[in-house]
């Protein structure tokens, strides 16, 4: 098949990004060929080490460099003007909507152009639905940008919603990451759709090795790392909430004082803040911020960290769990959201109920001081990974619906049947 995906944009390197990617990479090795289109692409700012990025393709000439709030306005001009460049994309069989505006885009052309079109959702449009985290901090593209949204909101929202709604309700079929996000755009939408999450490449089981990440030291370009470390990997953003990683470093290291926190990422205006909290909390010596890393310094990272954290509290999925769990790393997050179809309490890693900092402390202390736990439970979240999360069975599933969209829509029962047919592409 022919196939044409759509994505919100390649600003930054985060994990919507990331999927894509493996989603063009994967469907690629499965015989197809794949187009990706995005309103604006930074080659240097997303992920400059991945080849798939020299070949995304703007959907409109880059904006001048001297424009203010160019990436949101590019997006929004873009859904403007998607109708007007809609015969670009009449040799593809199927379209591929990936989180909006992606939807939008293939909703339109497919329209005009009369091709079936799948949307995959990793979320429900965050400027009209929000979470408490979002409120709290503000919602952007980039930073600097939450009052142009905001603007947009108050004047646009309304015709944002239908434009939404329409384009996901009239998709062939709506895919979403994780067992939390289907039921959530269940909620909004009211549309069924089928959980195909988010995946991981995991170690092949005689590449585990659990007796190295216990002593010794790891280099990240410059940076010597001494071992055991702890690791967390996210954007950097407020409302993934890394202080709280932090305030139970703060606690560990009682116990533990030569422990340390490896935090990898685009720095950002929210990482300046985080470095004031290292300062105030006196752990210049046990926080080491190694930047954006590439791809096979951040696979060293998973499979030599003693834990995985992941502070964020509200989080939708959460692509960190489980690329350290095929690296056969336990994880410790809070107990709720994604993180709840992910990670098998006390089995795999760990979930704290939210905002209790004292026992995620305890969790993550547990993990250091007991090799044989951090084992056990590194081999089961690797297990785990393998058989629900691999980036093969995503796009095994991801094939199986655009086969299905362009041989004409399957109703309910029939889609589920053929879906149920194949066992290792269905979630427990």
């Amino acid at each position: 098949m022919k196939i044409a995906v759509f994505h919100l944009g390649f600003f930054y390197s985060g994990g919507g990004e990331k999927l894509v990617l493996e989603e063009i990479r994967g469907l690629r090795a499965l015989g197809h060929e794949v187009d990706c289109y995005a309103p604006y692409v930074d080659r240097q700012g997303c992920y400059p080490d991945v080849k798939e990025m020299a070949e995304i393709r703007p959907l409109l000439p880059p904006p001048p460099r001297w424009l203010p709030m160019k990436d949101p306005l590019w997006v929004l001009l873009s859904c403007l003007l998607i109708p007007l460049i809609a015969r670009r994309f009449r040799r593809y069989d199927v379209l591929f909507g990936a989180n909006q505006p992606g939807p939008w885009y293939a909703f339109v052309v497919g329209s005009l152009l009369r091709k079936p079109y799948v949307v995959y959702l990793a979320q429900a449009i965050r400027l009209l639905h929000p979470r408490r985290v979002d409120l709290e901090n503000g919602i952007r593209i980039r930073e600097g940008d939450h009052r142009f949204l905001m603007a947009l909101k108050a004047a646009g929202g309304r015709l944002i919603d239908w434009a939404d709604r329409l384009s996901v309700s009239r998709s062939s079929l709506v895919l979403t990451n994780g067992l939390h996000v289907s039921n959530w755009i269940k909620d909004v939408y009211g549309v069924d759709n089928y959980s195909c999450p988010a995946g991981c490449h995991p170690l092949p089981d005689e590449n585990l090795n659990f007796t190295s990440r216990w002593s010794g030291t790891l280099c990240v370009g410059e940076i010597r790392i001494r071992k055991p470390f702890i690791l967390l990997t996210n954007r950097h953003s407020p409302m993934k909430r890394f202080e709280y990683a932090l305030w139970a470093l703060k606690a560990i290291l009682r116990s533990r004082p030569d422990l340390r926190l490896v935090i990898t990422g685009q720095e950002t205006e929210y990482t300046d803040q985080l470095r004031y909290l290292v300062r105030g909390l006196g752990l210049e010596r046990n926080v080491l911020f190694v930047g954006l890393v590439r791809e096979s310094e951040l696979a060293i990272l998973y499979r030599q960290a003693a834990a995985y954290v992941y502070p964020s509290p509200e989080e939708d999925f959460g692509m960190g769990l489980v690329e350290a769990m095929g690296s056969g790393t336990p994880v410790v997050a809070w107990n709720n959201g994604g993180p709840t179809s992910i990670v098998a309490d006390m089995e795999t890693g760990y979930l704290v109920e939210p905002y209790d900092v004292d026992r995620f402390a305890d969790r993550m202390l547990s993990l250091v001081e007991n090799p044989s736990l951090a084992e056990k439970l590194g081999r089961a979240a690797h297990r785990r990974a393998k058989d629900l999360f691999s980036y093969d069975r995503h796009n095994q599933f991801l094939e199986l619906a655009l086969v299905g969209a362009v041989r004409g829509q399957p109703s309910a029962a029939e889609i589920e049947a053929r879906l149920v047919s194949v066992p290792t592409l269905v979630e427990e």
